[in-house]
């Protein structure tokens, strides 16, 4: 599975996927939903929601055609939180019914690798879902609640899909030497090695290869116990998740060893769309 999917964990994200649409449907009729998503400027709470009820759509539809598909943008018939509410959870169930039916095996397209298989959608939905979850709490001024196990798996999904995905796209994390990745509440560690990037130049960026791409983004791999690497970020996985994807996390909750400006570096880069 992981070679058409890249997970490498055994949560049900279907399963997980219909109980983090519930929490966000319950979340939205208390939001503001004018109020300013901080970490989706500009966006409103509304606009949030909106976007997410249509990335479900969109990604039934390729689950239904098993083929890239246009992205949609449908909206609430009123901008009330519980029409809003009611109608992402329309766009959420009909998904998640989807997901139910599909088998996680069927050829399937997707953005990061092309070809692929199914599955790789329950998990996506899931940590979109997640992620935005985090943005309506913090709005709310509510501490986020996440399980372990699916942080652990989102950490997974940043760092061998969505860093690979964004380097393709032009934005290569800033990486010179190797770093690990430990949730320290779990016990799951990952090990980020630069991938034929050269040294890194008089301002701390790599060089690029010939032709001014980088030559491959980052190798990941798994760790249990020390890494035996300079650097390291450690933090428990639910912070060290909102953290990949540039959500605010609790002040002292990170800590970091080795070289600081190549790690901040690193946190700073855009692994994520």
């Amino acid at each position: 599975m992981e070679a058409v999917t890249g997970q490498t964990t055994s949560l049900d994200a279907v399963l997980e996927f219909g109980a983090a649409a519930e929490r966000f449907t319950a979340t939205v009729p208390a939001c503001d939903l004018r109020s300013t998503v901080a970490a989706c400027v500009p966006w409103s709470a509304y606009d949030l929601v909106v976007h997410l009820g249509n990335v479900h759509a969109w990604a039934a539809t390729i689950l239904e055609t098993g083929k890239a598909a246009a992205e949609l943008n449908d909206k609430p018939s009123w901008s009330r939180p519980r029409i809003v509410s009611r109608w992402y959870h329309a766009k959420a169930e009909d998904l998640y019914q989807v997901l139910r039916h599909t088998d996680p095996s069927t050829p399937c397209w997707n953005f990061v690798l092309g070809a692929g298989v199914a599955a790789f959608w329950s998990r996506r939905q899931l940590h979109e879902t997640t992620v935005h979850q985090v943005d309506l709490d913090l709005s709310l001024g509510r501490t986020p609640v996440l399980k372990p196990e699916v942080c652990v798996d989102g950490i997974d999904e940043v760092l061998r899909l969505m860093m690979v995905r964004m380097h393709r796209r032009g934005h290569p994390a800033a990486l010179t030497e190797p770093l690990s990745l430990t949730a320290r509440d779990t016990g799951h560690g990952w090990v980020l090695t630069p991938g034929g990037w050269g040294e890194p130049a008089a301002t701390g960026v790599p060089l690029q290869a010939a032709g001014g791409e980088p030559a491959a983004p980052p190798t990941v791999t798994r760790v249990d116990g020390p890494a035996g690497v300079r650097d390291g970020v450690e933090a428990p996985a639910d912070v060290l998740y909102r953290l990949l994807w540039h959500r605010a996390v609790p002040p002292d909750a990170v800590r970091v060893s080795g070289d600081e400006g190549r790690v901040q570096a690193f946190l700073h880069s855009r692994l994520t769309p």
